[in-house]
């Protein structure tokens, strides 16, 4: 049995062989492109995915400790500020201290400037200085009552730790 003009000197077994052939070809190819080409690709693609899902997630862990991390500061200064406050008001209530502590104690930075004419390049220097000489306007109290002030900071502190545990 011969095959049409047009291929001429091929007979069926030599086109069944060449067929054969050729489809294994086919499915060898299809075989190498799957396990040697598409599917080390599409694991890179999963390690990557994995890679950038871990790469998030450390982020958002770092800011989130971050964030707690200066709730933290913020509450433990504001303890402190409030235990300066404490300590001021009973100073002031004792009457031990001057008026110029007193008026320097109510006073904004923003009043401070202005009340001492203070040119703008300096505004530096002065802010040191305010809370400088704010922080030595004070007076000595009786140990009980440093004591008691004391304890209310450090029990301030203590409700910032419960509030804003670290890891």
């Amino acid at each position: 049995m011969k095959l049409p003009s047009i291929i001429k000197d091929i007979d069926v077994d030599k086109a069944i062989k060449l067929s054969i052939i050729g489809s294994m070809l086919l499915v060898s190819f299809s075989f190498f492109y799957y396990y040697v080409i598409f599917l080390p690709q599409k694991e890179q693609a999963g390690i990557d995915r994995q890679k950038q899902e871990q790469l998030m997630k450390d982020q958002k862990e770092q800011e989130a400790k971050q964030q707690a991390e200066q709730a933290l500061n913020t509450c433990m200064a504001d303890a402190e500020e409030r235990y300066s406050n404490q300590w001021y008001t009973e100073c002031k209530s004792r009457g031990e201290l001057t008026s110029k502590c007193i008026s320097l104690k109510e006073m904004t930075f923003d009043e401070y400037v202005k009340q001492n004419n203070i040119a703008q390049d300096k505004r530096l220097d002065a802010l040191i200085d305010f809370y400088k000489k704010r922080d030595e306007c004070s007076c000595r109290l009786p140990t009980a009552i440093a004591n008691d002030l004391g304890d209310y900071r450090d029990g301030l502190k203590a409700e910032c730790f419960k509030r804003y545990p670290q890891k």
